[in-house]
């Protein structure tokens, strides 16, 4: 046990007190801080560890990103000096602050037109991520707008365009898995903005230069008389199924009808196959056609209940009721399945029937569309004939157009005002994820996150852990405070080496009766300290009959009872160790009695002075009074003129009485006691006893005017004590001598 005991304090007023309501600290001080970091410290290392837990697992799951990064220089100053670029120039260029054509500039390279061309030339449809977007419906060659807002958002996400600062000066960054696919993209969204740029520059030209396109009047007029023969002779010969491009809409149908006959067909056989298994009534095989029903619900259900049918049969019988409760519960389950077994087999028998007539619709439209086909095949040569003039008339005004758009080719090429400074070249190592800044960002906010957990939960919790707690809440001065400690042989000295306590002391007395095993022990020093409160709280009044109790049990009333009426007798004063609960007393244990003979036995004159026993040699003024036989009238029993009689003995017998009591709360034994004792101490147990049952402890106590003279601290880890800000530990110097003092003859160590 780590720790040191509370000097005995100030005794105060010990008269009854008015209840006052229960004030909380107005203001944390670092005291406070350390102490609730202590008590919460695995809160908080557990809080560290998840956060580097989630770290490291982002770091593991995360797929590694590599940026590549292309920069280019847009001189919006530039001019051309050639042929009708001046006029073109004039068009396109407009007022404004140069800053302002630059974020204009920019938002054209992150514009949709320039990402869907940078997907289609990198053919991003087949490269992961933007891969995942066709899992489900695979790409065909349209996109759904689904799919293209998919595309847009996760390219956009990807993307990152910045004017470096005080420059005309663009860098473009894109971010992707494969470092390959990174540096392509990043060129790609370069030159796609460098042919949107060279396009406007042509719709320009195209618009200076119009005068040109009257030359192409007569071709066009060509152009429009086919077409209209053509469509004249497919109104005239009704080939509606014919297309402007010769295909037969017809056989497009039919190819169609013949795809949707195969599915139909299909969908009748699945569908008989369900109809089939209904007609079985199986109700395992429809759950596995009808996973989603209520059937799967309710076979579970009877499988429930046969599971419990069958033990309470096997237990109780067939005619015990909750059995035959179970009978009609599974009667009950077996019509619901049923019921549910019928509305299946109804389901499959008209989703088969609607089946069945799909297919016959499908087939009589196959046969009619077969018809049609032939019909249309006759006129099928004439159309070609049209066709193939009206599309040598489109080919020559197609040429005669594309002479057009070389010259304004030409005039955009010599006027563009974009230079790439550095392609983008590939990425050799990746930009995610940050591995150490991941780890310190995990460990960091794992920290911060357990420290305001453990504040939480610090302020739920509303036990009472420190001296400072008990008397905050009671307004009851703390006498004594007992470390924690474990039962056990092996010891520590104030700063001394381990040791072994005596086995020949431990075969007499409860481990825990550290006062007796290990008196140089730190706990032992606790219940000495206890003693020194004690007497000097008692200096106007001798505190004779003394009472232990608590608010509930396993508080540890009995170990502090029995320790403390040990240092008394090491004191060489008389003293009587009572057990007064007569339900649960365990002061025998402590001491290894028979309990055959006791306090009840006593009181109901069953026994004599055989009752008083003397468990240790070494402290022959030490008595101790077991509770004996539990007696089945505790609460009149210590209530009763006999025990009134009793302690007045004790009194003229005795320097010590100390009377290890039941805990107030559980029953009111005690307050018949309390009335008749000189001193009263309520024992809180660190970290168990609740701040509201202290003080209704106290009020109880209050209101049989006993004589309250504070508090004990019992079980208490030292460090969260204000005044424990020792480094180490500090010895002492106790040597062989020590247990002199008390009566204890020791060999060197301090040992019988």
């Amino acid at each position: 046990m780590q720790g040191w005991t509370a000097p005995p304090q100030e005794p105060r007023s010990v008269a009854p007190i008015a209840m006052a309501p229960v004030s909380e600290h107005s203001v944390l001080t670092p005291g406070d801080f350390r102490k609730i970091l202590i008590k919460r410290k695995w809160i908080i290392i557990i809080g560290v560890v998840l956060g580097l837990a989630i770290a490291i697992y982002h770091i593991a799951t995360t797929i590694p990103q590599f940026e590549a990064v292309a920069r280019v220089h847009i001189d919006l100053s530039r001019t051309a000096n050639i042929g009708i670029e001046d006029l073109i120039q004039q068009q396109l260029s407009g007022g404004g602050d140069s800053s302002d054509k630059l974020q204009t500039e920019i938002q054209i390279m992150q514009s949709e037109t320039v990402k869907m061309e940078v997907v289609n030339s990198e053919d991003l449809y087949r490269k992961p991520p933007f891969s995942n977007i066709f899992k489900s419906d695979p790409y065909k060659g349209d996109l759904t707008p689904a799919q293209r807002a998919g595309l847009l958002n996760l390219f956009s996400a990807s993307t990152k365009v910045l004017v470096v600062p005080n420059t005309e000066m663009v860098e473009i960054h894109f971010r992707n898995q494969n470092p390959a696919v990174a540096k392509d993209v990043a060129n790609s969204i370069v030159d796609a903005y460098l042919d949107r740029d060279l396009r406007s520059r042509f719709e320009g030209t195209t618009r200076v230069s119009n005068w040109l396109s009257q030359q192409l009047t007569t071709v066009k007029k060509q152009v429009e008389d086919s077409q209209q023969e053509l469509a004249k002779y497919q109104r005239a010969n009704n080939l509606v199924a014919l297309d402007s491009q010769g295909g037969n809409l017809v056989t497009d149908s039919l190819r169609t009808v013949n795809e949707q006959l195969s599915e139909a067909e299909a969908d009748r056989i699945v569908k008989e196959a369900r109809y089939r298994m209904a007609l079985t009534r199986n109700p395992d095989l429809l759950v596995s056609v009808a996973p989603g029903t209520v059937l799967g619900t309710l076979r579970s259900q009877q499988a429930e209940l046969l599971v419990q049918a069958a033990q309470m049969k096997a237990k109780f019988g067939p005619d015990f009721p909750k059995v035959r409760e179970l009978d009609k519960q599974l009667a009950s389950v077996q019509s619901d399945i049923d019921q549910e077994i019928n509305s299946l087999t109804k389901r499959f028998t008209e989703e088969y029937d609607a089946a069945m007539k799909t297919e016959a619709l499908m087939r009589s439209r196959l046969d009619s569309t077969k018809q049609e086909a032939y019909r249309e095949n006759e006129s099928a040569a004439q159309f070609d004939i049209l066709k193939h003039g009206a599309e040598s008339a489109s080919e020559l005004y197609d040429a005669l157009q594309m002479r057009l758009k070389e010259a304004g080719i030409t005039a955009g090429l010599s006027a563009t005002n974009i230079d790439v400074i550095d392609r983008a070249s590939t990425p050799p190592f990746p930009v995610l994820p940050q591995k150490r800044t991941d780890v310190l960002f995990g460990f960091f906010g794992g920290l911060v996150g357990g420290v305001l957990l453990a504040f939480f939960i610090e302020g739920l919790d509303d036990t009472i852990r420190t001296s400072d707690d008990a008397e905050l809440v009671s307004l009851l001065p703390t006498l004594a405070v007992i470390p924690h400690f474990q039962s056990r042989k092996g010891k520590t000295a104030y700063g001394g080496q381990p040791r072994e306590v005596s086995e020949e002391r431990l075969l007499k007395v409860s481990p825990d009766l550290v006062s007796y095993t290990d008196p140089q022990s730190i706990e032992a020093e606790g219940f000495r300290s206890l003693r020194s409160s004690i007497l000097l709280s008692a200096v106007d009044r001798d505190s004779k009959l003394m009472l232990i109790t608590s608010s509930f049990a396993a508080e540890g009333k009995s170990t502090c009872t029995a320790n403390l009426g040990i240092s008394f007798a090491q004191r060489s004063a008389r003293v009587l160790l009572v057990d007064t609960d007569l339900r649960k007393g365990t002061l025998h244990m402590k001491f290894r009695l028979s309990n055959r003979a006791g306090l009840s036995t006593l009181l109901s004159r069953e026994s004599g002075r055989e009752a008083y026993e003397n468990p240790i040699p070494e402290l022959p003024n030490l008595t101790v009074l077991s509770r004996g036989p539990i007696a089945p009238n505790p609460g009149e029993i210590l209530a009763s003129r006999a025990m009134e009689d009793m302690l007045a003995q004790w009194r003229t017998e005795y320097d010590h009485i100390i009377l290890d009591s039941s805990p107030v709360l559980a029953v009111s034994d005690t307050l018949s006691l309390a009335p008749q004792v000189d001193a009263a101490f309520i024992l809180v147990r660190s970290g168990v006893t609740r701040k509201k049952a202290l003080l209704r402890v106290r009020e109880q106590l209050r209101r049989a005017n006993a004589r309250v003279l504070g508090t004990i601290i019992n079980d208490v880890d030292l460090r969260l004590e204000n005044y424990y800000t020792y480094s180490k530990r500090y010895d002492y110097g106790y040597k062989s001598n020590y247990g002199a003092g008390y009566g204890i003859k020791g060999d060197e160590n301090g040992e019988k």
